[in-house]
């Protein structure tokens, strides 16, 4: 082969090379870079995003052994606020065709008052989690891991839905925020779809790796 085509394919190897470690570092380094904008949309701090994917490690390998608390499932649609009792148990009965925890109501709601949902459905989910963290650890939840669905109407259909598992000192361990990109704009409230949709995204979710479920700086 002529000198000249290899260094040509030397060059054009180096530079292919190079090439990749550059991209690497600069995603690497770009969620650095897009933390505070991260931190301004209502992601937390770095550091308790390392808090929950530790914990998010530790539910996937002891969910099949544990104890779950359900509370009631925080409806709010058709003007009204309510916790219901009826969706936590269609959650049970889902969720126990996925894995051999067991699963117990919660004997009354939480004593929590409601928070605005606004436009920012990040900040709300985060200010929400630690909203519930605070009451679980003022109140031993009597389980290994507690679980809290909130769903938002919009007309006849769901709006939004927030998705939280806590560990018995109420650090968050799973989360989840659903909307119409998810689930598009025609998902009634009174179909059974919705539970089955959280359940799926949720032991869907338990296979990945923690830095999926939650991203470093807040940035994935």
């Amino acid at each position: 082969m002529k000198t000249w085509i290899k260094s040509t394919l030397y060059v054009g190897a180096t530079a292919l090379v190079l090439g990749a470690v550059v991209v690497g570092l600069a995603i690497a380094g770009c969620r650095q870079t897009l933390y505070p904008l991260a931190r301004a949309f209502g992601s937390p701090p770095e550091s308790e995003l390392a808090l929950c994917r530790t914990a998010f490690l530790k539910l996937q390998g002891q969910l099949p052994h544990s104890r779950v608390r359900l509370e009631p499932v925080n409806f709010a649609a058709y003007g009204s606020r309510h916790w219901r009792y009826d969706l936590a148990e269609n959650l049970a009965r889902e969720a126990a065709r996925h894995t051999s925890a067991q699963f117990a109501l919660a004997p009354i709601r939480p004593e929590i008052d409601p928070t605005h949902l606004g436009h920012n459905q990040m900040a709300y989910f985060w200010e929400r989690a630690a909203i519930y963290g605070n009451w679980i650890k003022s109140a031993p939840p009597g389980a290994d891991y507690v679980w809290i669905v909130e769903v938002f109407g919009q007309g006849t259909n769901v709006g939004a839905i927030q998705l939280y598992v806590f560990d018995a000192h109420g650090q968050l361990a799973y989360g989840r925020a659903f909307n119409s990109h998810h689930f598009g704009s025609n998902l009634p409230l009174d179909s059974d779809d919705v539970i089955k949709l959280i359940v799926e995204h949720l032991f869907k979710d338990l296979a990945k790796e923690p830095t999926q479920i939650f991203p470093p700086y807040g940035v994935g």
